[in-house]
C-alpha cells in the first residue's frame, strides 16, 4: 500500500488580521493516519506527524482554509470524507491523480462550493454530493461507479468542460450518468416535394425505444415540434421512417429529430437544412405607379407569414424607409415625397433576400 505524507500547509497573513487560507494536501509517504485537520496554519493528522497508508481518509478545515488543493497523486483504500468549516474550493491540479477505492462524500454546511477538476478523481464507490451547492469546473475527469445527491451540483459550462461519467445514478444525479443511446441513426434528410417538404430518415438500431418528435426551426435557436412519428420500438435492422411538413415557412429552415426512450430520455440528431426560396414569386403593385402610398406586394398563396424585413432604398443606396414584420395584407405606408426615379425594394426574410425594381412616376 502506498504511503503517502500530508505535509503542513502554508500560513498566510496581512498586517494585523488573518487572511483566508490555502491548504495544500501532499503525499509523499510517511507514518500511519486517517484524519486531516486543516486550521489557518496548514494541515496535519490528529496526531500532528502526518498521514500514510490512507485505509479512509476525513478532511476538517477551520475557518480561515478556504482552499483545499490535492497537489500530488493519492490513493486512499477506504471513503474520503470532506468536511469543510469555511473552505469552498477544492482543487486537482493538471497532472494529479485522485483515487478512492471507497466513497467520497462532501459533509458540513450548505455554502457553495467549486470543485475544480483539472486532473483526475476515480470514485471506486460513490460520488456522494450531499445535495449540496457545488459548481464543477476545470478540464479534467471524475468516474465513479455511482453518483448521488447531486440536486444542487453542475458544471458551469454547458456543454460541461469536465468529463464526469458514472454507472448508476439517483437523487439528481442522472446529468452524469452513462445513458444508452435509443437509437442508432443511419441517414437523416430533406428534400422538396411539391409545395411541402418531405423528410426521410433510417435506424439501424432501437432498444427500448418510444418515438420522434420533428423539430423545426428557422434560426437554430427557437425549435418548435410539428409532429410526432412512433418508433417500432427494438430493432436491430434497418427501420425507414418518413414525415412531410406541409405548412413550412419559406426561407432557410432547419430540421432535427428528438428521439426518445421509453423512460423519457432522448437524443437530438443532427441538424438539417433546406432553402424554400420565393425568388420571383413576390412582386409589387401597381409598378410604375404615381403614388408610393398605393403600393402592395404581392406574395405567393403558400406564403403564410409576415415578411421579416422590407427596405425601400434609391439607386444610391440610400434607404428611403423600412419595415419589420410587415404584413403583406396592408399597404407600404411611404410617409413622404418621392421623387420620380427607379428604387429597389428588399425584402428579408428567414435568411433570404429579394430585390424588386419600383419605378416612381
Amino acid at each position: 500500500m502506498k504511503k503517502i505524507l500530508l505535509l503542513i500547509g502554508i500560513c498566510l497573513s496581512f498586517l494585523s488580521f488573518t487572511k483566508a487560507q490555502e491548504c495544500t494536501i501532499t503525499a509523499t509517504g510517511g507514518s500511519t493516519g486517517n484524519r486531516i485537520i486543516c486550521d489557518e496554519c496548514g494541515c496535519d493528522d490528529s496526531n500532528g506527524d502526518g498521514i500514510g497508508d490512507l485505509n479512509g481518509l476525513l478532511i476538517e478545515t477551520g475557518a480561515n482554509i478556504d482552499t483545499i488543493f490535492f497537489n500530488t497523486d493519492l490513493i486512499s483504500e477506504g471513503d474520503i470524507v470532506l468536511r469543510p468549516s469555511n473552505t469552498n474550493i477544492f482543487f486537482i491540479p493538471e497532472g494529479v491523480t485522485v483515487i478512492v477505492n471507497g466513497d467520497l462524500r462532501f459533509e458540513g454546511n450548505a455554502s457553495p462550493k467549486d470543485f475544480i477538476v483539472n486532473g483526475e478523481l476515480i470514485v471506486n464507490g460513490t460520488l456522494d454530493f450531499e445535495n449540496q451547492q457545488i459548481a464543477i469546473s476545470g478540464g479534467g475527469s471524475i468516474e465513479a461507479d455511482s453518483i448521488l445527491g447531486a440536486s444542487k451540483t453542475a458544471c458551469t459550462t454547458d456543454p460541461c468542460e469536465t468529463t464526469i461519467s458514472a454507472k448508476t445514478c439517483e437523487d439528481g444525479g442522472t446529468n452524469f450518468c452513462e445513458t444508452s443511446l435509443p437509437i442508432e441513426l443511419k441517414s437523416f434528410e430533406v428534400s422538396k416535394a411539391g409545395q411541402n417538404i418531405a423528410l426521410n430518415w433510417v435506424t439501424a438500431k432501437e432498444e427500448n425505444f418510444s418515438h420522434f418528435e420533428i423539430e423545426r426551426s428557422i434560426d437554430q435557436n427557437n425549435w418548435s415540434q410539428i409532429g410526432l412519428v412512433q418508433g417500432m420500438g427494438e430493432s436491430m435492422s434497418d427501420v425507414n421512417y418518413d414525415f412531410t411538413d406541409r405548412n413550412a415557412p419559406f426561407g432557410i429552415i432547419y430540421y432535427r429529430l428528438k428521439a426518445v426512450d421509453i423512460d423519457a430520455t432522448f437524443e437530438y440528431s443532427p441538424v438539417v437544412k433546406i432553402e424554400i426560396g420565393f425568388e420571383g414569386k413576390l412582386a409589387v403593385s401597381p409598378n410604375p405607379v404615381k403614388d408610393a402610398s398605393n403600393l402592395k406586394i404581392q406574395v405567393p398563396s403558400e406564403f403564410r407569414e409576415d415578411l421579416a424585413y422590407v427596405g425601400l432604398f434609391d439607386l444610391s443606396g440610400v434607404i428611403v424607409q423600412e419595415f419589420r414584420n410587415f404584413n403583406t395584407d396592408g399597404s407600404l405606408q411611404i410617409n413622404q415625397k418621392l421623387k420620380s426615379g427607379m428604387y429597389i425594394l428588399k425584402v428579408n426574410h428567414n435568411g433570404l433576400q429579394e430585390n424588386i425594381r419600383v419605378i416612381i412616376q
